[in-house]
């Protein structure tokens, strides 16, 4: 995508209340063959042991993961910022993108070369969140049973039918 269609698709995110965030992630992504013992996969890691130090250093980076998936063969690198950190980042297009793609496009058996910008956010709860959302459904689960009516026994609604 470009920055004009991320900032777009900002705008959407921010007139949506109930999405929060803080970090935007930038991930690079590509498939790669299993050819000749994986060498495509193993020169995009040499790659990207390249530029990791350049990509480690961008101001305000607060992780870098790369995902290998040996079933589809997913290669991905994310790059996760705080929203002003990754905006700079932005201005400068992304710095050292170009290049390492430019570079993993060179390599034989890698295709579908993308990037994608997205939020990313820690939503792993703490064990007070966690016990404080057990004992809300707990107690929503108490209230439920107490205004629930006890079945009626078939055979006595059908005598007070009769009388």
């Amino acid at each position: 995508r470009t920055s004009s269609t991320w900032s777009l698709r900002f705008c959407e995110i921010a007139n949506m209340p109930f999405v929060k965030f803080e970090n935007i992630a930038r991930e690079w992504r590509f498939k790669w063959s299993t050819d000749s013992d994986n060498a495509s996969l193993m020169k995009a890691q040499v790659e990207l042991d390249e530029v990791l130090a350049e990509v480690s250093s961008i101001e305000g980076v607060a992780s870098v993961q790369r995902i290998v998936c040996g079933g589809c063969q997913d290669f991905k690198v994310v790059t996760k910022l705080p929203e002003k950190a990754f905006k700079e980042w932005e201005a400068n297009a992304f710095a050292p993108e170009a290049a390492f793609l430019e570079a993993v496009k060179k390599i034989p058996g890698i295709s579908v070369v993308e990037t994608q910008t997205y939020t990313l956010e820690e939503v792993k709860m703490n064990k007070k969140d966690i016990k404080k959302v057990q004992d809300k459904k707990e107690k929503e689960q108490t209230t439920e049973k107490k205004d629930e009516k006890p079945p009626v026994d078939p055979v006595k609604k059908r005598k007070a039918v009769i009388k």
